[in-house]
C-alpha cells in the first residue's frame, strides 16, 4: 500500500536534480512529515525493545538501556515542539510534563534534553533503569494522545458491525 509521503519521496529518486516538486498545501505536507517523524521515532523504540539479547553482561545491558533511552529521547525531541505549541495555546500545562513513578515525578523535558538521562541525588546524570525509561515513553505517548495525534479508542453506542 502506497502513501503520499512514499509517492513524494519516489519522485526525486531518479537522480535528476532538476526535478521540481510542487506541494499543494505546505501546511498539510509539514504535518504529514511531522507525523511520519513521530511514527519513525516510535518504531525505533520498538526496534530496540524487540532486539534485546536474551543474555548479556552488565556492561552490555547498560548499552542496551542507553540505546533505549536515546531512542525514547529522540521520540520526545520530535514531540516537544508540538507540546510547546500546545502549552502556548493553553491545551497542556506545566504539570502535564511530569510522569509519576520511579524517582517520584520525572520531568520528561529533562529526560529529552539530556538525551535519556535523569539526575541523581548527587547532581550527576545517568541513564535510568528500563522501567523508568518506559515510564517516560508511555507518558510521552499519553501527551501525544492529549494533542489528538495518537490512537484513541472510541466507544460504540450500538452493537452492529461495520465493514
Amino acid at each position: 500500500m502506497s502513501n503520499a509521503i512514499d509517492d513524494l519521496d519516489e519522485l526525486g529518486d531518479d537522480g535528476d536534480d532538476s526535478a521540481n516538486l510542487a506541494v499543494a498545501d505546505p501546511d498539510d505536507y509539514a504535518k504529514t512529515r511531522k507525523l511520519k517523524a513521530l511514527s519513525d521515532a516510535k518504531a525505533e523504540v520498538r526496534k530496540v525493545r524487540n532486539n534485546k539479547p536474551n543474555t548479556a553482561t552488565e556492561r552490555e545491558w547498560k548499552g542496551v538501556r542507553a540505546r533505549l533511552a536515546e531512542r525514547v529521547a529522540l521520540y520526545g525531541h520530535e514531540l516537544l515542539p508540538l507540546l510547546e505549541a500546545a502549552e502556548r495555546a493553553d491545551k497542556i500545562f506545566n504539570g502535564d510534563y511530569y510522569a509519576d513513578g520511579g524517582r517520584g515525578k520525572t520531568d520528561v523535558r529533562t529526560f529529552i534534553t539530556t538525551d535519556g538521562k535523569l539526575e541523581r541525588p548527587d547532581g550527576e546524570y545517568e541513564v535510568p533503569p528500563t522501567h523508568e525509561i518506559m515510564l517516560v515513553y508511555r507518558h510521552l505517548q499519553k501527551l501525544e494522545r492529549k494533542l489528538g495525534l495518537g490512537l484513541t479508542l472510541e466507544e460504540e453506542t450500538d452493537d452492529e458491525w461495520e465493514l
